[in-house]
This record gives C-alpha cells, structure tokens and sequence, in this order.
C-alpha cells in the first residue's frame, strides 16, 4: 500500500499538504509493523435519543436490526453528546474535541447579535485527515445539508463528500455504490449521517410485519408529522399547562416509526457490507449527534439545552472481528470517539500532541449549549434561550452553570430525569465543580483561535439553504 498518498484533504488548507507530507510515511510504517489498518464505517443518526432504541430498553421494537448488531458490539450504557445540536455535535465527534476547544457553535458577536453558527476552523485536525494522510479513502453521505456540510467545514479530509438529503435506504445505496466503485487494496473509511428520525420524522409505510408491530403513519386527514410536532411545540412554549398525553404521544409515535424506517435503511447497509465481505472485518461504529425533547424540561425537539433527553445518544462500536457482545458501563463522550476509532483502526495515524485527547486530562465529561437556533431566538419566548450553558459531569453529579445565574446540580444516580435542583442544597459541591468547569473553559478560551468566518453563499446557494433550513424546523414561524 502507498500510504504515502494522500486523498480528500480540502485544497483550501495549504498548511494541511506540507505536515501531511512529512509525517504520513511514519505513520503508514507505523501501521505496516502493527496489525494491517482497518476499513472504517462511522454511522450518525441524527436526532436519535438512546432510550427509543430497543436494544437500549425501549419497550417498542423500534430497532431490530440495530439490536442484533449490538447483539456482536460493544454496548456503552451511558454516552453523551457534548451539545444538543448537530454542528457541534459533529465537529466534536470529528476532532475529539469538546465544543468550547473546537469553536463550531453559535456565538454571540461583538455587537450583541447571535450567530446561528460559526464553522470548524481549517486549523483543526478531524478523524479523516488524518486517516487520509495515513493512506485511508475517505468517502462522506450525509442526508443533514443544513449543518454538515462544507460551508460548515465539516467536509475536512474527506475526498467525496456527498451532501443530499434521502431516506435512509438510499443513503446506503450510494455509499455502497462508493465502496463497490473505489480502487481495491486500499483501506477506507466511510462516514453516513441518517436524517430520518429528524423533523419531519420518515413516517414512510413499513412492511407488513413491522408495521403490525409499531403505530401505524398519520391517516389521511390526521394531522401528518409535521403538524403534530408543531401543535407539541406551540403547547409547550405558549401555554402554562401541561400538552394533553395523547398530543405528546402523536409526536412519539411518528418518532418511533420514522426510528424504525432508518433502521430498515442500516440493515441495508449491513447487508451489503455482509454480500461484499467487508462487514466482519470493518470497525464499525453507530452512534447520534443529539437526542430530542418531547415536552421534557419545558422543550420540544433540540437544539436548545442540556439536559439528557438531548445528550444521551447511542454507541455501539463493533471492533474488528467482534462476534460477542459487550456491555460497557463506564460513561464516554462524543469527544471520545475519534481516539477510540484511530487507535483501534490505525493507532499511528494519530498525530502527536493533544489532538483527539477527549475528555483524557479534562476534570470530567462536557457538553455545552449556545443560544439556540433563530427561530427560538425570535419568538415570542425569546428571552429564554439568550443565555450559554454548560454541563459538567463528575462521577454521578451533573452541573449546569448559566449564564443568566440560573446554575443546575443534579445528582444523576438517583435523579435521572433530572428534576431535583441540588444547587442550593448540596451548596459545597456545587461550588467545587463549578471551580472545576470555570478553570477548564478558561483554559479552553486561551487554548484557541476565534471563530472562523462562513464563506458567502450564491443567491441560489442562499436560497437552497433557506429552504432546507425551513424543512428541518430551524427558521421559520410555527402557526
């Protein structure tokens, strides 16, 4: 293998060629005098809370076929996502970075005003440029066009970035074409993100033995996804009462069917693996950017704080050769994902330095919360979500400090839902990680550059955004 070539690094970053260059061949002997490198398939469903997957105790069949994959995987009981949205989210899971160290967040600017987001730098080393510089083919299918996308930065390193929205059986379609298609001899690395389970939720028809098992799709004439999810959002945000069960209950039915469409969609990327011979080999790793809120905390859908409804997502890693399942209790965050993958992968495509650290070294697990999206910014409720938050994790105490003054301590082992406020109460340890996070955000703030600016869009561009934007439930009035 010429591992000395390097494919998919953006040729927006002259920087990236000449390191890339230098240190690739060691890292490639490296790998020669290790076990071969491993073919990669990192999978993200978006929007896909752990506790409505079946094999993570949800009383619905929701997802047979990710059960059986658990069934020869890794399990990780509690894995967090450190922010409740999808860009962060993302270049957190590409970096092993947590947010507030890799800036690919909203922000407020000098001027006051909120920037929806602000992309991943070009400085910042993600999981394919550094399995491409190591000899890697890297090939993306991603259906989010609003937030993972190359405007976003996020297309770092990968030499096909395939940005269109589909149901999940055509999002494998194209990835399996890809890998049918590429030059053999080479390892790979493919990276799919699933849209199904995101607004306005695939409520396509299932066959006829899923469908006996699941709610059935909105009638004609109900109320379809969309409304539904609405009607649950208005409630929620306008109203001092609770939403009535069986208008919480709409929105999860349609929930869960859109969860069983996407895992229709990952058997048919199994599969194919399985008929090209390249499943048993491969690490494979399934996991989500961010949960999602069904009336929970006051809050509907995501994006917009931090607690577990949003951050708890599934991790199932199945390791080269995995046959047996494992259960993993000890917590992981997003961040940790890309060490875990290049050391099990190709341990010397990882740079030297702290790149792809993790949480190793930080006084705990992070997640974060900037603002929100426009639309929640903008309407009638918008005070409430002008404010940061951030989360610490330590051992089983969760703190949220606010920047509006209104911190959080929640002891998760005996409050899992969260909604015993211990901040007053257990005031010593409350002031204790609260040190903790302030000294490691500081740390954080003099350890990076600014944000990075978003290149300007065409009209047409602009347009095309908007549009997919308003589909996806981020701009626009709800009425």
């Amino acid at each position: 293998m010429d591992c000395t070539r390097r494919v998919g690094s953006a040729p927006r970053r002259p920087w990236w060629s000449g390191w890339a260059q230098a240190v690739a061949l060691g890292w490639c002997l490296g790998c020669s005098a290790e076990p071969a490198p491993r073919n990669v398939v990192l999978i993200v469903l978006d929007t896909v809370r752990a506790d409505h997957l079946s094999c993570y105790g949800y009383g619905r069949p929701t997802t047979p076929v990710l059960d059986a994959f658990a069934a020869g995987a890794d399990r990780y009981v509690t894995a967090r996502s450190t922010a409740p949205w999808t860009l962060p989210s993302h270049a957190s899971l590409f970096t092993g970075k947590p947010a507030y160290l890799h800036g690919a967040d909203a922000l407020k600017l000098p001027g006051g005003a909120i920037a929806d987001a602000a992309p991943l730098r070009p400085e910042e080393v993600t999981l394919a440029e550094a399995l491409a510089a190591a000899g890697y083919d890297t090939g993306a299918f991603v259906a989010n066009k609003g937030y993972v996308n190359p405007r976003m930065g996020l297309d770092q390193g990968f030499a096909l970035f395939v940005n269109e929205r589909h149901p999940a059986p055509r999002m494998s379609e194209l990835a399996l074409e890809w890998l049918g298609a590429r030059e053999a001899g080479r390892p790979w690395l493919v990276f799919l993100n699933y849209m199904d389970a995101h607004r306005p939720y695939n409520t396509a028809p299932l066959p006829p033995e899923r469908a006996a098992q699941l709610p059935a799709p909105p009638a004609p004439g109900e109320p379809d996804a969309v409304a539904s999810l609405d009607a649950l959002y208005l409630h929620v945000f306008e109203r001092e009462d609770p939403p009535p069960p069986e208008m919480v209950q709409r929105v999860v039915d349609n929930y869960d069917l859109a969860l069983a469409n996407l895992d229709a969609g990952l058997g048919q990327l199994f599969d194919g693996l399985r008929e090209r011979g390249l499943f048993d080999d491969a690490l494979i790793v399934v996991t989500a950017d961010h949960g999602e809120y069904f009336g929970e905390h006051d809050l509907v859908e995501h994006s917009k704080d931090v607690y577990e409804e949003a951050l708890r997502v599934p991790l199932l890693v199945k390791r080269p050769g995995q046959r047996a399942g494992r259960v993993l209790e000890a917590p992981i965050s997003l961040a940790d994902v890309a060490g875990l993958m290049l050391d099990e992968a190709c341990p010397k495509a990882r740079p030297d330095g702290d790149a792809f650290a993790g949480a190793r070294g930080a006084p705990g697990h992070f997640a974060q919360a900037r603002y929100a999206r426009q639309r929640d910014l903008t309407a009638s409720w918008k005070g409430r979500f002008q404010r940061e938050r951030d989360a610490l994790y330590v051992e089983n105490f969760k703190l949220i400090r606010s920047s509006d003054g209104q911190h959080e301590l929640y002891d998760l082992a005996t409050d899992p839902r969260e909604s015993r406020n211990l901040v007053g109460a257990r005031a010593k340890e409350a002031a204790t990680l609260m040190g903790r996070l302030q000294r490691e955000l500081a740390r954080g703030a003099t350890g990076r550059s600014g944000a990075a600016a978003l290149p300007e869009l065409s009209p047409e561009a602009l347009e095309a955004l908007e549009k997919e934007l308003r589909e996806t439930g981020y701009i626009g009035e709800r009425r």
